[in-house]
């Protein structure tokens, strides 16, 4: 075992293609964590981004998460917005997170160049999407009062341009252009689709607001399965990693698509009183002004965030 800078602890002699298997990642809660799993460890459901299992040691149950470094290429970073967030929460009497230190007192453990945290699991219940305006309310409530607690930290761009809209377009068409994976041809008539929606919304009214709004700190990732609700009703946000200097708007946004992707109703107003439900719940936690900017552009936050994840996943 070594260290590796002062937050990540290294343990050296473990394949990168065997991870997975309990033995090795027994040996990371043990020697890395200081915790004796007392069962066989659980994969979990794999996420977009992340992969890990569930353990139990003594009386609580943990999850051990490996960090994909394709994806976020500062895991120190993260972990420091993540842990500072989680301590303003704790602060506040929010429910949150408790990730567990090292057996050296950082964050992270090193597995031959993979980074590995540990924190406890959080039961409850999560769901891929918010089919009643009073469950839609309700999340938005929690991510806004998540976004005013964590208003004046000091935290790090650690994926610059996560949510810069232009910049996910110019990646687009890029890709489009360069073709790499021989995929175009097989989707010519979604790329139009796609190219038509973004040239009408940048045609909106409100996007030349939507260069201009001021940063603040966002989850930037707020949708339903990011919020555990437990058996008392109890909210917790998770997923934590995106959490950095952004705009709310981008929270907003997310929260819209997945208020109205799986509504069986697709009425106008059936949509429209899902994002006046999104909006109410999340000003109503957050409990602050918005700029005349920001107001100027809510609107366009549900179309805006659809479209980029259509581009960004396509």
């Amino acid at each position: 075992m070594a260290a590796r800078g002062s937050r990540t602890l290294g343990l050296v002699g473990l394949e990168v293609a065997i991870v997975l298997e309990n033995g090795q990642l027994t040996q990371v809660a043990r020697a890395g964590f200081g915790l004796d799993p007392t069962a066989e460890l659980v994969p979990m459901g794999s996420g977009n981004i992340n992969r890990g299992v569930r353990f139990v040691a003594g009386d609580t149950m943990f999850v051990l998460q490996e960090l994909n470094e394709i994806a976020f290429r500062d895991p120190d970073a993260l972990m420091g917005n993540a842990t500072a967030v989680c301590d303003r929460l704790a602060e506040l009497n929010i429910p949150t997170v408790r990730f567990v230190r090292n057996v050296e007192g950082g964050w992270l453990v090193d597995l031959d160049g993979v980074p590995w945290r540990c924190y406890e699991h959080i039961e409850g219940d999560t769901s891929p999407a918010m089919v009643t305006s009073e469950e839609a309310q309700s999340t938005a409530r929690m991510f806004g009062r998540y976004a005013a607690a964590i208003a004046s930290l000091e935290l790090a761009e650690h994926v610059p341009g996560y949510h810069d809209f232009d910049l996910r377009i110019d990646s687009f068409e890029g890709a489009v252009a360069n073709d790499p994976l021989g995929r175009v041809g097989l989707a010519g008539e979604t790329i139009e689709a796609s190219v038509r929606i973004v040239d009408r919304l940048r045609l909106a009214s409100s996007y030349a607001a939507w260069a201009e709004l001021p940063r603040r700190n966002a989850h930037n990732d707020a949708k339903a399965p990011n919020c555990v609700v437990g058996a008392d009703g109890t909210r917790t946000i998770i997923d934590l990693d995106t959490t950095m200097p952004g705009t709310i708007l981008a929270d907003i946004g997310e929260l819209v698509r997945s208020a109205t992707r799986a509504l069986d109703d697709r009425r106008p107003e059936s949509i429209m009183a899902q994002i006046e439900a999104v909006n109410r719940g999340f000003l109503a936690g957050f409990d602050g002004e918005l700029t005349d900017t920001e107001s100027a552009a809510m609107l366009l936050a549900g179309p805006l965030l659809t479209a980029e994840n259509a581009v960004r996943f396509l």
